[in-house]
């Protein structure tokens, strides 16, 4: 029992790290190229090495950040190849679910879509990027659930991780009320079983690299 509680508190303060630091990236706290030590972490956060070890792991594995030998852990930046494969692969995940729901989901799938289409974002509360990309990330990732398939959940899963900080900075740009309000969209098509317009709306969304490619 005494080992089980010290291995929760370590996860625990590994979490908490992963948490905070997973913030600042996402809101730019950290520059491009940026390198990121584990010293550093653990003086900031009064922490011993080894949960800031675990969560700047866990950041490369979300490939937020990149190790690099004897320098530390540096912020990736994703280059505008990388984001337009990114998101022609998110596209491709994306339209595969959405037709799996407009041909198969059922009332009680739709309740919950319901709720996950309906939650807010408080933007004037200090935590709100973290909250969007929450809720964002659940919204779609229940739309994924539908299909009862782990290898397109996680794939789904693993390319939003990825995205994560590129996604919050496009918002913005667009907007939460409109990011929120085309999950709605989405979910009002799959009921009427109109597979062009919840395709539509799902590109629509995705298809952001149209614009950076526009602006580059």
């Amino acid at each position: 029992m005494a080992m089980d509680a010290e291995q929760s508190g370590k996860h625990s303060i590994t979490s908490t790290v992963l948490r905070a630091l997973r913030k600042e990236i996402c809101a730019s706290a950290y520059a491009d190229g940026q390198f990121i030590t584990e010293a550093e972490v653990s003086q900031k956060y009064r922490v011993s090495k080894t949960p800031a070890r675990e969560a700047l792991t866990i950041l490369c594995e979300e490939k937020l950040l990149c190790k690099i030998p004897r320098k530390g852990y540096m912020v990736k930046k994703l280059s505008l190849e990388e984001l337009r494969k990114l998101y022609q692969f998110r596209n491709i995940l994306e339209r595969a679910i959405v037709e799996h729901a407009v041909r198969y989901a059922d009332e009680e799938d739709l309740r919950n879509l319901d709720v996950l289409a309906s939650a807010q974002v408080d933007t004037s509360h200090p935590e709100w990027i973290q909250e969007y990309h929450r809720v964002n990330s659940a919204f779609h990732i229940g739309l994924a659930a539908l299909t009862r398939n782990n290898y397109l959940i996680d794939a789904l899963r693993g390319v939003l991780n990825i995205l994560q900080r590129d996604l919050i900075e496009d918002m913005k740009y667009i907007g939460v009320e409109k990011t929120l309000g085309e999950h709605r969209r989405i979910v009002e098509a799959v009921r009427r079983r109109d597979l062009t317009e919840a395709l539509s709306i799902t590109s629509q969304q995705i298809n952001i690299i149209e614009r950076k490619e526009h602006m580059s």
